[in-house]
């Protein structure tokens, strides 16, 4: 594995084409999750608040280097903006916030943990700073503590599982198609399909 901590083209352009696909999803997304909204309320639209988390979480998983996950989020947020997203400044506020609390999770353990619980924390770390963030740009204090209490524990949930499991389900996907065996994850897998083959010819 690469242990260089700056990037490389081949990881800027792989960071890049996963971003803009999610930035693309955020904005499907945010129809669906106003939908969800008009049906069941904030609480219920809560629920999707870690899917605008996956873009950083799984860049970081599959690169594993500093500052991964902010600028994916960043990439996914700008192109949200390009594709036609109207509310430019909410939705670049929100990627720069979204990114930084998915960045945190990583950044407690050094960049050196990749596992599901980091991935978890870094979904929930990541619905957190949004939840804070929209918490004052939207006014959601004119909410009853109840309402936002569930609100924010529905979003919680949606991290840990969009953001975290979801997230490593995605690029363990791409990882077995053989596409990212030029990068950090694609090295493990290839290392671990090795062993087992070592232990297959041994058995």
């Amino acid at each position: 594995m690469n242990n260089s901590k700056s990037l490389n083209l081949r990881e800027i352009v792989v960071i890049s084409s996963i971003s803009v696909v999610f930035g693309i999803l955020y904005l499907i997304f945010i129809f669906f999750s106003q939908f969800i909204k008009g049906i069941f309320g904030p609480v219920g639209s809560g629920f999707m608040a870690g899917s605008w988390i996956m873009a950083s979480v799984v860049c970081a998983y599959i690169v594993r280097k500093p500052g991964v996950a902010l600028i994916a989020e960043m990439i996914a947020a700008v192109t949200e903006i390009l594709i036609g997203s109207v509310s430019a400044g909410t939705v670049l506020i929100l990627g720069f916030t979204q990114g930084i609390g998915a960045e945190l999770a990583f950044a407690l353990f050094l960049y050196r943990s990749y596992r599901l619980p980091t991935l978890m924390l870094s979904g929930a770390f990541g619905v957190i700073a949004n939840f804070i963030t929209i918490y004052f740009l939207f006014g959601y204090s004119q909410y009853s503590v109840i309402i936002t209490a569930f609100m924010f524990g529905a979003m919680l949930i949606s991290g840990i599982l969009w953001g975290g499991w979801a997230s490593k389900a995605t690029a363990d996907s791409l990882c077995r198609t053989g596409v990212l065996d030029n990068f950090a994850l694609g090295k493990i897998y290839r290392q671990k399909r090795m062993k087992n083959d070592e232990l297959s010819q041994h058995s």
